[in-house]
């Protein structure tokens, strides 16, 4: 069963070494002790300034880190202003969608690490299974939840994954407070499929459709959830579909006045 469910995380991961934990967050304080042995003689961690996930605000903060926010465009990394913070910073944290709602450039983001010395760190919990992103091949470190709302969606449990077979050695304080009990090995290899991402996928296209007559944030890239600029329309659409929503500004979404609305918990 281990070996099932380590097979199918490669494939999908495209990294070889990986840990499962029993909750996302714990993946990331996991990373950040990782980062900061692999890259020690850099303090700085950074961040999007919207479109992150909330966890990214504080806990570099118990490395020590200091917390650079980049430019985005509505989540977005902006790779200019990504090129003009990289040099002195120890890792990149992104989620694979910004916001759950719109793809990351990854391969673009990538080279501009990999220039300045700066590992990738993938939250690629919302990404898990996709094709281009939660890509190995371009992040350093890849994480993720299997929360309930997730793509992978056991309600409990997470991943870390990472390059190199020797960096297990710098998580070895994190990893005391891991205990996954073994039936989570079967649970796992049940859920971790393309299914649920690939509806996910068309559900948000069929929305965007919908709207065409809104202001659809990044309406042309993909993602779990749609993110509109606000106009109570909105909410009376969502109440007719019995749609979730999350009203904006909010951090983990867009620093804007919009609706996104939670596809990804349907």
């Amino acid at each position: 069963m281990h070996d099932k469910v380590f097979g199918r995380l490669r494939e999908f991961l495209r990294l070889n070494h990986i840990k499962v934990v029993e909750r996302g967050n714990l993946a990331l304080l996991m990373a950040l002790e990782m980062v900061s042995k692999v890259n020690p003689t850099k303090n700085v961690i950074l961040i999007p300034d919207q479109g992150g996930w909330i966890s990214f605000k504080n806990y570099p903060l118990l490395f020590n880190f200091e917390i650079r926010e980049v430019k985005t465009d509505y989540g977005i990394i902006d790779l200019e202003s990504l090129s003009k913070n990289a040099k002195d910073a120890s890792a990149l944290l992104i989620t694979s969608l910004a916001g759950y709602f719109a793809e990351q450039p990854l391969k673009e983001i990538s080279k501009i690490c990999k220039e300045n010395k700066c590992l990738l760190v993938e939250d690629a919990t919302g990404a898990i299974g996709d094709n281009i992103l939660c890509n190995g091949n371009f992040s350093d470190i890849i994480i993720g939840s299997f929360g309930v709302k997730d793509i992978v969606n056991l309600g409990y449990g997470g991943f870390i994954a990472f390059r190199e077979y020797d960096w297990v050695n710098y998580i070895k304080i994190s990893s005391s407070l891991s205990k996954v009990h073994e039936r989570i090995y079967f649970d796992i290899l049940v859920k971790l499929n393309r299914n649920r991402l690939n509806q996910l996928f068309e559900k948000a296209e069929k929305v965007k459709n919908e709207l065409e007559d809104f202001e659809v944030i990044h309406r042309n890239k993909r993602g779990l959830n749609v993110v509109v600029k606000f106009t109570s329309e909105i909410i009376k659409y969502c109440d007719r579909n019995n749609y979730p929503y999350i009203l904006c500004p909010e951090y983990t979404r867009v620093n804007e006045s919009a609706i996104s609305i939670e596809l990804k918990n349907l």
